[in-house]
């Protein structure tokens, strides 16, 4: 009986460490590739979360060029506001709640961008290269030059 008390334990360390280590936000290129993009659930999804990526980029690059952070943070608004407006007009909801719900979305993308890019750093000196976040900024970015 103890030594199956022991591996329950142990198994459910393991399982504890596996998760802290797991990556906060699933890729995007791993969302879009089990949705269908035409869907306007996955299109506000996919607003949100670049609005997120946006506003997180403004915050990392805000003291070595604030003009970019400026421009990021421009972006990541516009893309905010489009995702509200998408839920106003196919998902029938009010604007005050859309707008409440994105916001807290994003905030929520945001906060774990920034986990997610404090251990990246950690691993490589980078909050974006070599991570899922990278490859986010680079599908957000091909979404801002088709608007």
């Amino acid at each position: 009986m103890k030594k199956i008390n022991f591996f329950i334990v142990i198994m459910g360390m393991l399982s504890l460490t596996n998760f802290a280590k797991a990556e906060l936000n699933i890729s995007l290129k791993k969302y879009l590739d089990e949705k269908n993009v035409e869907n306007s659930s996955t299109q506000i999804y996919l607003l949100k979360r670049c609005s997120a990526i946006y506003a997180y980029a403004s915050g990392i690059v805000l003291r070595s060029d604030s003009i970019s952070s400026k421009n990021f943070i421009e972006i990541s608004n516009n893309l905010l506001f489009k995702s509200v407006e998408l839920m106003v007009i196919d998902e029938s909801k009010k604007l005050e709640t859309a707008q409440k719900e994105a916001e807290k979305d994003r905030k929520d993308f945001f906060s774990n961008y920034i986990v997610d890019g404090k251990k990246n750093w950690e691993k490589n000196k980078s909050y974006f290269k070599g991570s899922y976040i990278s490859e986010d900024m680079a599908i957000c970015s091909k979404l801002t030059e088709e608007n």
